[in-house]
């Protein structure tokens, strides 16, 4: 892995107090668009759910008319960004396959020129980045990595997305690709768990709420529950949901460790739709990291803050927005 030398986040952006972009957060369930200031202020917003099912082109009209929609409000608007589940080639602004943006309609995307296409349809220059590259640097520019130099974020939704910043730089993989640490693999014991990578084993697929609620179905005997219902479950003291919050705790803290090994954070940050459950499984994740990691304690205390975002779920705009701002690719 390489550190590449974007300027640190918690720097700000190299742009006027007045200068407003067009931003998106795409993912697999959801669409969010807005305009949002130099700042970080979001002045206007929209979410929608995806129209995954209806295949690529609808997706890509979706990201359209939700853009010129905001545009005509905020003709002045001349940069946009977008933050996107990958893989990606953020140098090229183009989707690789996105395994989670699959249907069954069509099946996959193949390659998608993306940028390429969103700079024809809206008119302006669009910088895409990886969400969750994007929301870690939303982090350090307005969030819980603010003045931290070394900090990593794991975005929990239909995916498991992880950015990390070393030494207030974006760390990046080989060939212009983004380290896709979601895709290590836990469990390789488990052949229910099968990753929408099409690899059984993976940490996405089960620490993603996705990956979650999927194993809670199974586990419960209900096709149709939702995480939320889950949620509700262990706030009712259902024991059988306890449980499954602590063995996503459990395997929550193998990841983690794993990544401090390789990246060793000061600060990690949860963000994502199932965040939102932190209070059933970060406190036992947290008390099965410190000890994992305090047999190092007499050499270095490598143990570090774990958080959930501030950002009410929006660092993935934010993220996209700091990017168009800046103006600038890898």
């Amino acid at each position: 892995m390489t550190h590449k030398a974007r300027k640190s986040a918690s720097k700000g952006a190299k742009t006027s107090s007045k200068e407003c972009v067009l931003a998106f957060d795409l993912g697999g369930t959801k669409l969010a668009a807005g305009i949002v200031d130099a700042g970080g202020k979001i002045l206007e917003e929209t979410r929608v759910p995806v129209s995954l099912e209806l295949g690529k082109d609808a997706v890509l009209q979706q990201i359209s008319d939700a853009g010129l929609a905001l545009l005509s409000g905020f003709p002045k608007v001349k940069k946009v960004g977008m933050a996107s589940a990958g893989p990606l080639d953020a140098r090229t602004g183009t989707l690789l396959d996105p395994m989670n943006f699959t249907s069954t309609r069509e099946g996959s995307w193949g390659k998608v020129p993306l940028a390429s296409i969103l700079k024809k349809r809206l008119k302006r220059p669009v910088w895409v980045e990886n969400d969750a590259d994007a929301a870690i640097l939303a982090e350090a520019w307005l969030g819980a990595a603010r003045h931290q130099k070394d900090a990593m974020i794991l975005t929990l939704g239909t995916g498991l997305g992880t950015g990390i910043l070393v030494d207030g730089k974006l760390v990046q993989a080989g060939q212009g690709m983004h380290p896709e640490a979601g895709h290590l693999t836990l469990r390789i014991d488990d052949p229910e768990v099968l990753c929408g990578c099409g690899k059984r084993g993976c940490a996405e697929a089960f620490l993603s709420g996705k990956g979650f609620t999927e194993r809670a179905r199974k586990k419960l005997g209900q096709p149709k529950l939702q995480g939320e219902d889950v949620v509700k479950l262990a706030q009712q003291r259902n024991a059988q949901a306890l449980q499954l919050f602590a063995d996503y705790a459990h395997l929550l803290a193998m990841a983690l460790h794993t990544y401090v090994m390789l990246y060793c954070p000061k600060v990690i940050i949860f963000a994502g739709s199932f965040a939102k459950a932190s209070d059933f499984f970060l406190p036992k994740a947290t008390a099965e990291l410190y000890q994992l990691l305090c047999t190092r304690e007499n050499w270095k205390n490598m143990m570090p803050k774990l958080e959930v975002s501030k950002l009410e779920n929006r660092s993935g705009l934010l993220g996209a927005a700091y990017i168009a701002l800046q103006g600038t690719t890898r």
